[in-house]
């Protein structure tokens, strides 16, 4: 028995091993096919509601296509016009800096006696000497964007094919698995596609609930381009836990650089708001337990998406461990890794009268 446990334990661990190095070293392959899928997911409801409207597969799934580059070109050119009003305070942005920067100097020179011509020549060293180092900086982010060119092109291919000849991949899965246990599989890519696309959507309208919430609360107290800045700030959250904080950061600093200083508090206050409300409110009733993850496997998928895939991982990991725990749910003897993944902390009751009454709407 002990042999056994052993051997079953190196395993395991051979294959979590295998996986990782595969998914780190094919992450140019794999990121934008994983991208592909969850938008097929998500987008496969539409199609098929078009389909049963008389419109065929191919110009079905161009429609689709069109559906996601719209809604990325209308969120980038709402980000343009309001840079090009951003650009109209940049003198007084940089009024404000440079005041800031002599404040600064003031409490240095009268904390640690550094005069500020010191403290000019210090930073002056520092910039010469981290120089070449921001020029690497600089050629990883150009190939870095020609990157993510070519990772779009190759998105936008894969979920063309993947939308499709669709049944042709689920059917791929029905025939590896014997006739007993097809019905399990066809219920197992069921909740798959449902739980994926449910949980992109859910995001999305966090997101929203968050930009209009900080587009109102920033406007309200004043804050100068309030739209672009509440758009900057919403951004980072499609990543979990970590991407609020991130996007907080932003609208902090602008408020502390092109406004007054007493504004830094109320711009702080209208982020916190507005993550609470959408933390213990609109996430519950628009996402629910439909990951099912505990919060610990959440922020483990995040750290090692991070580590394997960056700022994509960090996306695209949660609802990859969501879907390890449905299909380990449905395979018997993966039971016991489902049960470690899933939650169990039970929701308050009050979300739970709140989500009844939408569910009868």
């Amino acid at each position: 028995m002990n042999n056994v446990s052993i051997y079953r334990a190196n395993a395991v661990l051979l294959l979590g091993i295998l996986t990782i190095v595969a998914l780190y070293y094919g992450k140019v392959f794999f990121i934008p096919l994983a991208f592909a899928i969850i938008f097929a997911m998500l987008m496969t409801p539409v199609s098929r509601w078009l389909e049963a409207r008389g419109v065929g597969r191919i110009p079905a799934t161009l429609l689709c296509i069109l559906i996601i580059l719209l809604f990325i070109a209308g969120i980038l050119l709402i980000i343009s016009l309001q840079a090009a009003s951003f650009s109209e305070d940049l003198p007084q942005i940089q009024s404000k800096l440079q005041q800031t920067l002599g404040q600064v100097q003031q409490w240095i020179q009268q904390r640690y006696g550094v005069a500020p011509q010191e403290q000019i020549t210090f930073v002056q060293e520092q910039i010469s000497k981290f120089s070449q180092s921001a020029n690497k900086f600089l050629t990883t982010a150009v190939k870095g964007a020609m990157g993510l060119i070519t990772s779009f092109a190759l998105i936008i291919l894969y979920l063309f094919f993947l939308m499709w000849k669709r049944e042709k991949y689920e059917a791929f899965f029905l025939k590896v698995f014997s006739g007993e246990e097809k019905p399990v599989t066809r219920e197992t890519l069921q909740q798959i596609t449902k739980v994926a696309a449910q949980y992109l959507v859910g995001r999305l309208i966090s997101m929203a609930f968050l930009a209009v919430c900080y587009a109102i609360g920033f406007s309200i107290i004043g804050v100068k381009n309030a739209l672009l800045i509440s758009l900057i700030a919403v951004l980072p959250t499609i990543i979990p836990y970590v991407g609020s904080i991130i996007g907080g950061i932003f609208p902090i600093l602008m408020a502390f650089v092109s406004g007054s200083t007493g504004m830094v508090i109320p711009v702080v206050c209208v982020i916190v708001a507005a993550q609470v409300i959408d933390n213990n409110l609109i996430e519950p009733i628009v996402m629910g337990n439909k990951l099912n993850i505990s919060p610990i496997m959440t922020i483990f998928a995040i750290v090692l998406g991070e580590l394997i895939w960056g700022i994509p991982g960090m996306i695209l990991f949660e609802p990859l461990f969501a879907i390890i725990r449905i299909v380990c749910d449905h395979v018997p003897k993966l039971h016991p890794y489902g049960f470690l993944l899933e939650d169990d902390v039970e929701e308050p009751k009050w979300i739970e009268k709140i989500k009844q009454v939408f569910s009868k709407g």
